[in-house]
């Protein structure tokens, strides 16, 4: 027979497979965005880097962010002073 929702039933299995559709869109969406986000070349620790910035100013910045250290930072001065 048709179970205890009758003809209703039909739509729970709709809705499930349309829902499961929208997250594999979403998952698809999601993955190409992410893909194509490491490609920028432009974008340094999610922010857009400033086209007249210098090497010297980068490395400030950084250093400040303390992602470099004392070390790392003079020897990369130096280097760019060169």
């Amino acid at each position: 027979m048709m179970g205890p929702w009758g003809w209703s039933g039909m739509w729970l299995g709709w809705l499930l497979m349309f829902g499961f559709i929208v997250a594999v869109i979403l998952l698809i969406v999601w993955l190409v965005r992410l893909s194509v986000a490491g490609r920028n070349e432009n974008v340094d620790e999610g922010r857009v880097m400033q086209r007249g910035e210098s090497a010297l100013e980068i490395l400030r910045a950084r250093y400040a962010r303390g992602e470099i250290s004392k070390e790392e930072y003079l020897e990369m001065r130096a280097t760019l002073s060169q």
